[in-house]
């Protein structure tokens, strides 16, 4: 279970009461599903700061994280192909395009027109491993027509046949082409019409889900659901003994682990390497379940911590299949201090949460979940994390634990101008003008506290019924699509309800309560701010996170925690000037609280209506098309921080130096992406 980083940062009915909260002049629907429009510039973040991390390791670490980054970056291949069949032919395509000594020939196919769109284009799709942004929506090409698309499909990829060709052609310019990556509902419905690799193509949502009922299709967290020959659907497990690259790209990383394992810190990292081997030989979900086991009980005990395979399911609509990603990180032993003195208070927090005793967790007297700040070294993933808390098993976690993982700063990135640029700019659209400085200045601090709170205590937090969940069925895969909401915006509720807490002075974070208080009003002043710049940017509500935050947006307008006003606080509000502004501090904080208390038990009882109803009332899909949303959609357009970043090129060399690659210009990295990305 992640938190998106603070770097970046379901179609159903919407009736009238649900949109007057929200409603201005004009509330029409006022748009359909439609892809990403690409950014106009896209920045290219410097990899220096790492260098810096990297030199703060003893020689053997290096070793280790070497073997380890080599695993991750064998492993990255598994994200084009997850994302959609035709990814992978279209990675091979884009790279060979700017490879140095293709780059004139590319220009000349693309015209200079159409260039820099295209540019842009393949950073986006090369750093999101596939064609789909973290929204579940396509980018899509406007000035780089289909003829050209074709004429470099025949220059690098000569021996695609006509069908590929036609596909990928619709892919990057067809406004209505496999638009999602996956389906929205909980049904399925549209599955045969998304772009997902996770399912073969021509499979239906309904027949998915009438196999997985009659129990005639058993999923697991490293398969892709295919038909077989007799028609009926299977889910075989990807293993070093699958055929073809599959096969081929496990024993590489199985190579890599096995080559770091002389390098590990502890026995329990060694342990956990042994048991991934294991588990990409075999494909057996004990294998992984072993292997999470030891690196909860490696604590933050090892500098260099890693973590790798397939975990997270919010690309599945099923949230039963995982998605493939992997970390290096490099643990700040000093700045963790706190975070573990937070995870050490986590009774005192359940002790205080607003739901029944029935669903409050007992914990041993000496508990002390790990919790560890580290430095994202390597992050290969469909969408960058502000942190995660892991295992997601949901046994593992009440038996022997989970591990907090938040992600810190690069050295010397909050002191950067460009960023810090980036956050004014955003404040200024999406912030009360009197509150963007005040933001400004405590923005990292108040960040850095919600994800802990998310991760540490949130995450950790509540029981629930195991008659409801019988066999060790996982409460959030049992409860659907919408159970990852659930469980994002739980998390997320704790920390905003506990953010002005003593026991967080009694830790530290705070020096007293005066600043608690202050840190908590500008954390819901920042909420609202981040909720509208995510709405800008990702342009749906259907993303897990995005759709819990919408949750709780409306609850708090329709409780009357929070308003609309206009920026500068004087004027007329409308769709084009409005922002969202708490009204009573300590309202939003009960109106939070209170909205816990409902999700935690609908968890913990597993009621799978009131959680669709709950979410169908106050969380609408098509509430993205009304005019309020769609303003705030056409305020974000611009904005840097919506177009995002990419990373330039890295690389280690056998001899363990640190090299970066290119400048700080796409056409400058444009050549290394071959080397990097395949």
């Amino acid at each position: 279970m992640k938190s998106f980083s603070s770097k970046f940062r379901f179609l159903l009915f919407v009736s009238l009461f649900s949109l007057s909260y929200f409603a201005m002049a004009d509330n029409k629907p006022v748009s359909k599903l439609t892809p990403i429009p690409l950014p106009k510039t896209l920045r290219v973040e410097s990899s220096s700061p790492l260098a810096l991390v990297w030199e703060t390791l003893t020689e053997k670490e290096k070793h280790l994280a070497y073997h380890l980054t080599q695993a991750g970056q064998a492993g990255r291949t598994f994200l084009f192909y997850e994302s959609h069949p035709a990814a992978l032919k279209i990675r091979d395509v884009l790279t060979k395009a700017f490879a140095k000594k293709n780059l004139a020939q590319t220009k000349q196919i693309i015209g200079a027109d159409a260039f820099p769109e295209f540019i842009i284009y393949a950073a986006k799709f090369l750093d999101g491993g596939g064609p789909y942004a973290s929204s579940n929506r396509k980018y899509i090409l406007k000035t780089t027509t289909p003829d050209k698309i074709s004429a470099l499909l025949n220059a690098y990829a000569p021996k695609t046949s006509k069908a590929d060709q036609t596909e990928i052609v619709a892919l990057l310019t067809d406004v209505s082409y496999q638009v999602q990556q996956h389906p929205d509902g909980a049904d399925g419905a549209g599955l045969e019409d998304t772009g997902t690799n996770l399912y073969q193509k021509g499979i239906r949502g309904e027949e998915v889900r009438q196999a997985v009922d009659k129990g005639t299709l058993n999923t697991t967290l490293n398969c892709r659901v295919e038909r077989g020959k007799d028609g009926q659907l299977l889910c075989p497990a990807q293993t070093t003994n699958s055929p073809g690259f599959i096969g081929v790209t496990l024993r590489n990383i199985v190579k890599s682990l096995k080559s770091a394992e002389k390098y590990a810190s502890t026995a329990h990292q060694r342990a956990q390497m042994e048991a991934m081997v294991k588990y990409f030989n075999s494909g057996n979900i004990d294998d992984f379940r072993a292997a999470n086991i030891e690196w909860v009980q490696d604590r933050a005990a090892s500098v260099v911590d890693f973590m790798i395979g397939w975990v997270e399911v919010y690309e599945d609509w099923l949230a039963r299949i995982a998605s493939w990603e992997s970390y290096v990180q490099i643990v700040d032993r000093k700045i963790s201090l706190t975070a573990e003195a937070l995870a050490k208070k986590a009774q005192r927090f359940e002790d205080g949460m607003p739901y029944d005793t029935k669903y409050k967790k007992t914990f041993p007297k000496d508990y002390s979940p790990p919790a560890i700040m580290v430095y994202y070294f390597q992050e290969i993933s469909s969408f960058r994390s502000g942190g995660y808390n892991l295992p997601n098993f949901d046994d593992i976690r009440r038996d022997v634990g989970a591990k907090n993982v938040i992600r810190l700063p690069l050295p010397g990135e909050d002191k950067d101008p460009e960023i810090k640029a980036l956050y004014r700019e955003m404040l200024e659209a999406f912030a009360p003008a009197n509150k963007i400085d005040p933001e400004l200045e405590a923005r990292e601090k108040v960040w850095q506290n919600i994800v802990l709170m998310h991760e540490i205590i949130g995450h950790g937090s509540g029981t629930y019924n195991q008659e409801k969940y019988p066999n060790n069925v996982d409460p959030i895969s049992a409860l659907g699509s919408l159970g990852s909401a659930l469980e994002e915006e739980r998390a997320d509720l704790a920390a905003l309800t506990f953010m002005s807490d003593p026991l967080l002075i009694e830790v530290g974070i705070y020096s007293n309560s005066d600043e608690a208080k202050k840190i908590r009003d500008l954390s819901y002043d920042y909420y609202l701010a981040d909720f509208l710049r995510r709405t800008s940017g990702q342009r749906t509500f259907s993303e897990s996170h995005q759709r819990g935050h919408w949750l709780a947006v409306n609850t708090l307008l329709k409780n009357k925690a929070i308003e609309w006003i206009a920026k500068d606080g004087k004027s007329k509000a409308t769709v084009d000037n409005q922002v969202l502004a708490v009204k009573d501090y300590d309202k939003f904080q009960q109106v939070v609280r209170n909205l816990l208390g409902t999700l935690q038990d609908i968890k913990a009882e597993r009621k799978e209506k009131a959680l669709q109803d709950l979410f169908t009332d106050d969380a609408p899909l098509d509430a993205i098309n009304s005019a309020w949303a769609q303003a705030i959609i056409r305020r974000g357009e611009d904005l840097k921080i919506n177009a995002g970043y990419v990373e330039q090129p890295w690389r280690i060399s056998p001899n363990l130096k640190y090299q970066t690659l290119g400048g700080k210009t796409l056409e400058s990295v444009a050549p290394f992406w071959e080397a990097y990305y395949r």
